[in-house]
């Protein structure tokens, strides 16, 4: 009790503050320091140091505080710097950041927030749309993958494995991603969509390719294949199926709207 004491002054102190009607605490010059913006203040001090502001000493000494920052701040104000091009200048750089910042918050925000209102309308999976895709794809699998920058590399390579080469040496060797080899388990809809049929009818240990797709060649050795838990597979179908709803809204929404890209190099 002896330690929540002071917190529940401290407590009692703040709520007090709104409770008043923004009663006038101290003027400096044409200044008023209000009850609210004392409390505002107090919130910016650590608790241990705010459990000393609940005395009268430690109250008069903060607002001592509060005062000196807002003699600093006036003679700031008057001085010949506040006129000056380069404080002028910085002050117009940030107000362009933070408009830019604002800009950018409003697209996320209503972004978030209409994907969260499709999710619960347009995209809402049902148990039965679920049940069925389980029923139909039940497996994750394992695969080791290798890509190629051009399809005769990818060829030769394919012919070297194939004539008895290790996999794992050649995507090492030769594969543009060859930090990420063994890719995480994944459930059909979860892959390189031009990669998946194949992926998931070969037999553990077949190594096919070669099939181009817009990152370039590619080869693929199956490692395992095993049904996956239905209660862990629930959630990923779930997101699978959002994902299909959402690629064919957009798609249909994409029909609408009139999509160019002007510059060749990103053609």
């Amino acid at each position: 009790m002896k330690n929540l004491l002071p917190l529940l002054l401290s407590a009692l102190f703040l709520s007090s503050c709104s409770k008043q009607d923004d009663r006038v605490v101290a003027r400096v010059g044409s200044e008023k320091l209000t009850e609210s913006y004392v409390g505002e203040k107090l919130t910016e001090i650590s608790p241990n140091a705010r459990q000393y502001l609940t005395t009268k000493p430690g109250r008069k000494q903060f607002l001592d505080i509060l005062i000196h920052e807002k003699l600093l701040e006036l003679a700031a104000k008057k001085s010949a710097v506040a006129k000056s091009e380069d404080y002028k200048a910085r002050i117009k750089q940030m107000e362009t950041e933070m408009k830019a910042k604002l800009a950018e918050y409003k697209d996320f925000t209503l972004t978030k927030m209409w994907v969260e209102d499709l999710r619960s309308k347009e995209l809402k999976v049902t148990e039965e749309e679920l049940d069925q895709y389980y029923q139909q794809y039940p497996y994750k699998i394992v695969v080791d993958h290798i890509i190629l920058e051009s399809s005769e590399e990818a060829e030769s390579t394919i012919k070297r494995i194939k004539s008895g080469a290790d996999f794992t040496k050649m995507a090492k060797e030769h594969s543009l991603d060859n930090e990420n080899i063994r890719l995480p388990p994944v459930m059909y809809g979860e892959f390189i969509p031009e990669l998946e049929d194949m992926a998931f009818k070969m037999r553990p240990g077949e190594v096919q390719g070669v099939v181009k797709t817009s990152l370039g060649y590619h080869i693929l050795k199956k490692i395992s294949q095993e049904k996956a838990n239905p209660l862990e597979a629930k959630e990923r179908i779930r997101r699978i199926l959002e994902k299909k709803k959402f690629d064919a809204y957009l798609n249909e929404f994409q029909a609408k709207i009139k999509v160019e890209v002007l510059d060749e190099n990103y053609k």
